[in-house]
């Protein structure tokens, strides 16, 4: 409740009450609506048995009957109106924050251990479903308990005594099953996230699970995962069944003890037996919204829960609004004294880190394995923050253009190639709307990765399946690389670009790379291999996150005692 309270303040929050304000008042005015028209039934019986039945007026049982059928009808188009709109509020829920949810979900990768086991779309989900379902109508119905119970008291002082103590009693069910469903709801979600987690790895993880006979071991350990989320949704099914039943059970017999009195009342002469029918049937429509909600409860309480993570973690999505654009960096690259980490919680995997590049530079960043590279690459490129220090574009900080407009003129290829499913065109274009043919063609052509494609059936049309599956790994590799290259980007930014190439796509990067340099572009690389430095003109040496060398690429590797063609041959263990 603490977190909710917390999102309250929250922008998202603030924006969907605003966008639902009407809504929510139409909503309000149909409960008003539709709990007058409860009241029919109470009304009709009263006047069956003090009129109709003394009177033996069958025109007045007819004309009360048509009546009733009018008032129901009318209930009926009220209760559908109301569920529609129930169903259109969670549509507009999901609308406002589909886009948000899904970006959200994409940045939360990018944080590596940030002990965050949220996801935001499936969160959207459990909230769209709750509020489109008869869980907040039954919350609407709440405020009309006490006209009922002031109605029962009306008709005698203990009818209204008796309803309200099964009020109080239910009320209590109701809180306790709070305090109950609290804890066993949280570990719920925790164990189907789990569980979602391992089946997420082991998906991605298919290859090596099959081919080294892992898949038994794997399983076991998603099975006990998947047993544990199972039996903590059984034990919050089970807390919910009970109290739904318990207060069922407890409307009824209040319902009878409440006829009960009725009868007594009759016969002592102080109610008449009109009276006591419609106190009955009054009595279970005032303790019916307590029911509804006790019954509703697992899903507000996962509803609750839902919002509370999701309107945490939405604001990672949230870009800053620019109203100044800066003009796309087109000369210098200056880092200063850099310390980045994927969290700033925690120490920075890289420090100290300063160097300065024109364009038409080429930097291959080096060292072992562990001390940096990578990190660098990230935070050059926007992926990791900057936790101290400064990256400059043409003198401006990164955080001072706008993301959208800066990604245009960044190029990356990052050290696991990330193709999306469609198709090739698709994704050198970076699945723009508005993909540039010509474009597409000159990045294809720059990373000489042209000629195999043509030769494809479908060409440039050729769907490449669910992360590139359809191609090898070093098809995969030139097909990022070109999609790095698209739209000729100022800031190039490889992370082991040829892992995957043999020697004619070693051949082929060196080429890239010298043509993006040549058109005034820079170039920076890290690299385990040599042949990915020869096309460049300034190396950076990193041990243990924080640089050791930093020059021209023959002085630094004199330097390190390293000859130009012999660049870390063997990574390190």
């Amino acid at each position: 409740m603490t977190n909710i309270l917390r999102a309250i303040d929250s922008k998202p929050l603030s924006d969907l009450i605003y966008l639902a304000r009407s809504q929510i008042v139409v909503l309000f005015a149909l409960s008003i609506t539709s709990n007058v028209l409860m009241l029919t039934g109470s009304i009709f019986m009263l006047q069956v048995y003090d009129r109709v039945l003394p009177s033996r007026s069958i025109s007045t049982l007819v004309a009360l009957t048509g009546l009733v059928v009018l008032l129901y009808g009318f209930y009926a188009l009220i209760e559908w109106i109301r569920a529609r709109m129930a169903i259109r509020f969670g549509g507009l829920v999901h609308d406002r924050f589909a886009r948000n949810a899904f970006q959200t979900a994409v940045r939360l990768r990018l944080v590596e251990g940030h002990g965050l086991r949220a996801n935001p779309v499936q969160d959207l989900d459990i909230l769209r479903q709750f509020i489109s379902g008869p869980g907040p109508v039954s919350l609407l119905d709440l405020p009309w308990i006490p006209i009922y119970m002031a109605f029962a008291f009306f008709l005698h002082p203990l009818l209204g005594a008796f309803t309200l103590l099964g009020a109080v009693f239910i009320a209590a069910l109701l809180v306790i099953n709070e305090l109950h469903s609290r804890r066993p709801g949280l570990v719920a979600t925790a164990a189907a996230s789990e569980r979602g987690a391992l089946t997420n790895n082991a998906e991605s993880s298919a290859e090596s699970i099959t081919a080294m006979g892992m898949l038994d071991a794997i399983t076991s350990r998603w099975w006990h995962a998947a047993r544990h989320f199972a039996n903590t949704q059984q034990d919050s099914a089970d807390r919910t069944a009970f109290y739904s039943s318990v207060t069922k059970g407890t409307r009824y017999l209040l319902q009878s003890a409440v006829l009960a009195v009725g009868a007594y009342l009759v016969i002592q002469g102080e109610i008449t037996g009109g009276l006591m029918i419609a106190a009955s049937i009054l009595t279970s429509r005032a303790l019916a919204p307590i029911e509804q909600v006790v019954s509703q409860w697992r899903g507000f309480v996962n509803a609750r829960q839902a919002a509370a993570r999701l309107f945490q973690i939405l604001p990672l999505s949230e870009m800053p609004e620019r109203p100044t654009q800066l003009p796309l960096p087109t000369e210098t690259l200056i880092v200063d004294q850099l310390a980045a980490g994927p969290d700033p919680r925690l120490a920075p995997l890289v420090q100290d880190v300063s160097f300065e590049l024109v364009a038409g530079d080429g930097l291959g960043i080096i060292g072992p394995s562990g001390s940096g590279k990578s990190s660098i690459a990230r935070t050059l490129v926007g992926v990791w923050p900057v936790l101290r220090g400064s990256v400059r574009l043409d003198g401006s900080e990164l955080s001072h253009f706008d993301p959208r407009l800066l990604g245009h003129t960044v190029g990356y290829l990052p050290q696991a190639v990330e193709l999306l499913g469609g198709t090739i065109a698709d994704n050198i274009g970076r699945f723009s709307p508005s993909q540039d043919t010509g474009a597409i063609l000159n990045a294809a052509k720059s990373a000489r990765v042209h000629d195999f494609i043509i030769t494809l059936p479908e060409g440039y049309d050729t769907r490449i399946g669910d992360r590139g599956s359809m191609l090898s790994a070093g098809q995969r590799q030139r097909i990022g690389l070109a999609r790095a290259l698209y739209r000729d980007p100022f800031l190039l930014v490889l992370d082991e670009p040829n892992s995957n190439l043999d020697m004619e796509g070693d051949q082929a990067l060196t080429a890239a790379i010298l043509d993006a340099r040549d058109r005034g572009a820079i170039v920076v690389v890290v690299a385990h291999r040599p042949s990915a430095v020869e096309a460049l003109n300034k190396v950076l040496f990193m041990r243990e996150g924080r640089p050791a060398a930093f020059g021209n690429k023959e002085a630094v590797l004199r330097q390190i005692s390293l000859p130009p063609t012999t660049i870390d041959r063997k990574k390190s263990a």
